[in-house]
Parts: structure tokens; sequence; C-alpha cells
């Protein structure tokens, strides 16, 4: 066997072209023999892909500021059997083998070490030996896509010296990253029946290619899809008018649950294709998904998204990345009104009757009443109890918790239009807000005898007052003619 002093250029380039960067192969013809018996070891750095190609790598340490590290990616390395790089023979197999051809080399052999980044997106594979290593990625956290395995020979040329080995090489594996967002839309939604719009963003990796693309989207029970609604699009932002377009059919497959509860839309080998080229001439080029739901009743409906961005992860393997998701929620609930007597709160009264307003005007001027159902007024039954459900949250409006102070807000008005037969009572608007699908908050309307035997309606209620002082007047000269007529028949006696 001859020992040999090898130039192990291009088992360099074989590791820098399949991380992703470029490199120059350098000579080692200057080089020691190698020693059979040393300990050689791979230092992972797992970064997130950047946009653009950073420096090529050369197995030392290099500067990564500015980048992001990846923690809990986990790495196995396995010599490939039957190679020597201490041999002529030895390296010219090494240089002709690709990471492709090494896979089913190294199927059912042991690893010879694992090791998991941690938060600086670091691991150690050691103690390695002489030889040539496949390197893979077995497990990739949740929101990233896994490295291609790679080849790395050890020990590797010094690419300063020139005539010494690196026992201990530095990689940079990249992970493209992937996300998805949910965001809901009710902000100009009321009631039930209304249309509340929702919309998911996903990323796309920034790679080559792309094997697989999934988006997986539930609808919560309580809020019914409009399927003919959806629609699948590119968004590449600012240069949106060069944007291609997907074509159902062709780029994506979309799948509806027939129950309703949720679609797939499945991008194709061409979609995955044009996703590809989009998101390397538009970095940050995301898919968009909208689709329209109404709501059938009070509750608080919450929906996912899941991208799925590889076909391990598609087809559950064993140490594929799990799946992203985002979840949104809008949530709706009721509100009460109780009518009693004043000083007898245990006097509950029925047939008041009621109408709602999303501002104090309109309730003022008696416009555009709510709509619930298909009713717009309410009448208390005879516990003195009005119940409106299917109300949109007040303080919960596009998915964020909202403050009596923001815009988004909204107080119900609650206006007490007619009063029940024998009763008086003021009609001023009453704000209400809506927090709770189950507990409504209670409004609390409190009306007074009047003896009276007919509806009492606003006009009537305005003229109490005048016809009680017209009685007054009536019974004081009553009482002035009675006692003159007294005092006349006394004197006349």
């Amino acid at each position: 066997m001859n020992r040999i002093r090898p130039a192990l250029a291009s088992a360099l380039v074989a590791v820098i072209a399949l991380l992703g960067v470029h490199g120059t192969a350098v000579s080692a013809t200057a080089a020691p023999v190698i020693d059979p018996a040393t300990i050689t070891t791979i230092e992972i750095h797992k970064l997130e892909q950047p946009d653009a190609l950073g420096q090529p790598a050369t197995g030392l340490p290099q500067d990564t500021t500015g980048l992001v590290p990846v923690a809990g990616a986990t790495f196995t390395a396995t010599r490939v059997p039957g190679i020597d790089v201490t041999t002529n023979a030895g390296q010219q197999a090494a240089a002709a083998l690709t990471a492709a051809d090494a896979g089913p080399l190294v199927a059912g052999l042991p690893a010879d070490a694992s090791a998991t980044t941690g938060a600086a997106g670091e691991a150690t594979l050691t103690p390695l030996g002489v030889g040539l290593y496949y390197v893979r990625e077995t497990s990739t956290p949740a929101g990233f896509i896994p490295a291609a395995p790679f080849l790395v020979t050890l020990p590797l040329t010094d690419p300063d010296t020139r005539d010494n080995w690196l026992t201990t090489v530095h990689v940079y594996p990249k992970n493209a990253h992937v996300g998805i967002e949910l965001d809901v839309r009710d902000q100009d939604a009321v009631a039930v029946g209304d249309t509340v719009s929702w919309r998911a963003r996903a990323g796309i990796p920034v790679q080559p290619s792309i094997d697989g693309y999934r988006i997986t989207q539930t609808v919560a029970p309580g809020l019914t899809l409009d399927a003919g609604g959806i629609q699948v699009a590119l968004d590449c932002g600012a240069t949106l008018p060069s944007c291609p377009t997907l074509v159902p059919g062709v780029d994506y497959v979309l799948t509806v649950d027939p129950s309703g509860t949720g679609f797939v839309v499945d991008v194709t080998g061409p979609g995955r294709a044009v996703l590809a080229a989009a998101v390397q001439a538009h970095p940050g080029a995301s898919v968009v998904v909208d689709f329209p739901t109404t709501v059938t009743a009070d509750g608080a409906y919450v929906n996912t998204a899941t991208l799925a961005a590889t076909r391990a992860t598609i087809d559950g393997d064993p140490g594929a990345p799990a799946v992203v998701a985002d979840t949104a929620a809008t949530r709706w609930g009721p509100l009460a009104i109780l009518v009693r007597e004043a000083g007898h709160p245990q006097n509950l009264i029925p047939g008041a009757r009621f109408k709602l307003y999303l501002t104090p005007e309109d309730a003022a001027a008696g416009v555009n009443a709510v709509v619930v159902g298909g009713t717009d007024t309410w009448v208390s039954d005879q516990h003195g109890r009005v119940d409106i459900s299917g109300l949109r949250f007040s303080d919960f409006v596009n998915g964020l918790q909202r403050d009596p102070t923001d815009p988004l807000y909204r107080n119900y008005y609650v206006r007490l239009t007619e009063l029940p037969d024998g009763y008086l009572g003021s009609l001023s608007v009453l704000s209400v807000a809506v927090t709770s699908t189950t507990e409504p908050q209670l409004v609390v309307v409190e009306l007074r005898r009047s003896g009276g035997s007919l509806p009492w309606t606003g006009a009537q209620v305005a003229g109490v007052g005048a016809a009680a002082v017209a009685l007054l007047a009536a019974g004081v000269l009553f009482l002035i003619a009675a006692r003159r007529r007294r005092r006349e028949d006394a004197e006349a006696s």
C-alpha cells in the first residue's frame, strides 16, 4: 500500500459544493503523510440560509456575524466503507463519490458520532478517525428545511499553509427557514351570518428546488366555509406586478373537506418550480391563501393553518421537521336586557321593545338598527328579559385584544323604543359591551307604574308632565269653587 501526501482539493470542493457555497481548490502536495491513527473532528455551525451566499467554506472557522444560528438540529457522521484516503486509489475514489452515491453505502451502518446543535447553532462530531465521512441531518427543528447530506474527508488540507492537515474541520450547513402566519379580519362583522375573512401567508424556502409544499387549513365548527371564495396566489411584495400567477389544477391542487372543516393546498412539481424561482428573484416572496367564513352561533372560533415545506414532512418520515403552524380566532357572544319596576326589582316587566345600534348617534336618530337573524326588534319576555346572541366581541377584533381606547373597540347601544301598558320610563340610550361567549353583560332598565291602560309610546311619555299639570290645576280650581259656594251659603243664612 502506498502512503501518500495527497492533494485533498477534490474533497474540499465536494464539501464546499454540498454545503451550498463556492470556493477554490488548494494544493497539498507538500503535506506530510497521514497518520492512520489520527483523531479527527467535524465542527458543525448550523445557520439559517441567508438571502445571499456567504464566504466560501475552507474547513477553517468563519466569521458568521449577522447570521442566525439554528438550535435543535441533529447530525450524524458515518464513515464510508471501502475507501482508504491514505492511498492514491482511495483519494481518487473519494473524489469521484457523491453524497447520493455514498448514502446506500452507509445505509444500516451505525453512526460514528452524533450531536445536536445548541443555542449557538454549534455541534461537535467527535471522536472520528481518518476517512471519508457521510454527514447527515437526522432531525430538523420545525420551521426549517433540512440541509442535504454531504461528504467530508478527514483530515483536510490546511488551506493557509498547504503543507499540513486540519484534524478539526469546520462546516457551515445552512437551513432554509419557513413559517406560516394566519390572520383574521372581522372588524366589519357585526352579527351571525356576517362574513369573517382569513388569510394564511406561508414562506417559501430559499433553495434551488423544493421537493414538497403543502398548506393545510382547518376551520372551526361554528364557522361555515365558503369554498368558492378560496384564493391561492403568490405575493412578491413591492414587485407584485411581476409575480407569477399560480394556476389551479396546474400549479396546485385544492382539496376541500366535504364536511367543511378545512381544505388542503398541494403545490405540484411545476408549481414548486415557480415558487423556487419566485423566491430567488424576490426574497421574501410568500404564498397567500385567502378564504371567507360565516359565523353561525356564539363562541370562540380558532382556525389553524399549517405548512409542510418538504416531502419528508408531508410523508411523516422519522427525523423530518414538524409542520409549522399558526392560529387566529374570532369571538362572538350575547348581551342581555332586564326590565323591572323601579323600587320593586322583584317585579319583572314583559312587553318592553328594544332596538340595538352600533353608534350613539344612530341610536338617538333611530336609524341603522342592528339586524340579527332577520330581526331588528326585541321584546322583553314574561321574566322581563331580552337576550340577543350572535354579536361580535367588543374587545377582541381582528384576532387581537382591544381596550376601550382602541378605535376598533366596539360598544353596542340599546334603546327602549316602546313601553308596555301601564308603565313610564326613560327612552335614553344605554351602552353595553360583549365580552363573553356565554355570560352576557346585563343592561338593567327600570320603569315606573303609570296606572294607564294604553300602551305608552315615546310621544305619550313626553306628554305625561303636561297632562299631570292640567289635572292638578283642574283639582285646585274645583276646590276653590267649592269653598266659595260654602261661604256664600253661610252668609245667606
